[in-house]
């Protein structure tokens, strides 16, 4: 059988996204680049590829690592969705 390390982390949030989103490359919690509830993604939603999930794919990539990254405020089409994105070793 094999093995595998597995951390699961909080972290603390505030109003500044980049902020979030750098953070987020150390620990990866439910809505992480924005302040935590719904009434928050009409303003912090984006669409996807968007700077949250490309920045998470070069992490990835560059630690050739698997990144689940939490969770996001995601805009499609006139929609919000709380949405998870999952990168593999290559970035995709």
């Amino acid at each position: 059988m094999a093995t595998f390390h597995l951390a699961l982390m909080q972290l603390q949030i505030s109003s500044i996204k980049s902020d979030n989103v750098t953070q987020a490359c150390i620990s990866l919690p439910e809505c992480f680049n924005s302040p935590y509830g719904t009434k928050y993604f009409p303003e912090y939603a984006e669409k996807i590829p968007g700077e949250s999930t490309q920045k998470l794919s070069k992490v990835a990539k560059e630690c050739s690592i698997y990144l689940i990254g939490g969770s996001i405020p995601e805009e499609d089409a006139g929609k919000l969705y709380n949405t998870c994105a999952v990168f593999g070793p290559d970035g995709t």
